[in-house]
């Protein structure tokens, strides 16, 4: 059991390192060429198996604990890791396959909408209630850091859930839609190096106040970067979106085209 875990946690974060460096070449390269679509489709399948072994490890450390005769009572802070583990896992691998399901069904939107999509949804959205109600059950050095990232799998849910009832709310809804549920998978990546690889790679720690620091620096900077991608983005779709443009079709696709390749 331990051996098969510890292999697990292996895999885990050698896929993890993997989709990390993936990650960033889709954010800077050319928006729909081939080093996007390449990489990003290489991050995507590392956070499949990134998630999927969070959530079997968080479950393994649980039943290690108890075979080692320790309860809740006793370790609230190391139960509380392990169920922040497992619920990140399922809103890291809910915002990815958002991100990819958007792309997947951009003329169909409406196809959005399936029993395991929004089943999906709602598991991200029970994973953070879940998180809240054992901070609140169970106070130990963990609480703060639960209580902090819980909101992530809430925001997650509910913007996937609102997506699938209004598929055509907004003009390349699926594009944001996308863009920033990926960059919302790279903020739970760089939580997760952050937290349990930085550290041991270069060797220090971090205590007192400041051990909180690396569970929410990357949500810190991610979040103001996913309003700022898509502001961005707002403004070179409205300018492709011009009076003269809608009156000739041919002319305002090959404005968006040339909106995104130039990113």
């Amino acid at each position: 059991m331990t051996f098969l875990l510890d292999l697990l946690i292996l895999l885990h974060v050698t896929t993890g390192f993997v989709g990390l460096a993936a990650f960033w070449v889709p954010v800077f390269a050319r928006k729909g060429g081939v080093a996007h679509k390449r990489f990003g489709a290489i991050y995507t399948y590392c956070a499949y198996v990134v998630t999927l072994s969070a959530v079997t490890a968080s479950i393994g450390r649980v039943a290690r604990y108890r075979a080692d005769g320790l309860t809740v009572a006793d370790e609230p802070a190391l139960y509380g890791f392990a169920l922040f583990l497992g619920y990140l896992g399922v809103a890291t691998f809910a915002s990815v396959r958002q991100s990819i399901r958007a792309v997947q069904t951009r003329h169909d939107p409406g196809a959005l909408r399936t029993p395991f999509h929004l089943g999906l949804a709602y598991a991200s959205v029970g994973g953070s209630l879940g998180v809240i109600g054992y901070a609140l059950a169970f106070e130990s050095s963990a609480s703060p850091i639960l209580f902090a990232l819980s909101p992530i799998g809430i925001f997650t849910g509910l913007w996937m859930i609102n997506l699938m009832r209004h598929p055509d709310a907004e003009h390349m809804g699926w594009f944001y839609s996308h863009m920033g549920s990926m960059l919302g998978g790279g903020i739970a990546f760089h939580t997760a190096f952050a937290v349990f690889g930085a550290q041991r790679l270069w060797d220090y720690s971090l205590s007192g106040s400041l051990a909180v620091v690396p569970w929410i620096l990357p949500t810190v900077i991610g979040i103001p970067g996913i309003i700022l991608g898509r502001r961005y983005y707002q403004k070179k779709f409205n300018r492709a979106e011009s009076p003269a443009a809608a009156e000739q079709p041919v002319v305002k696709a090959r404005c968006i085209r040339t909106a995104l390749n130039d990113a």
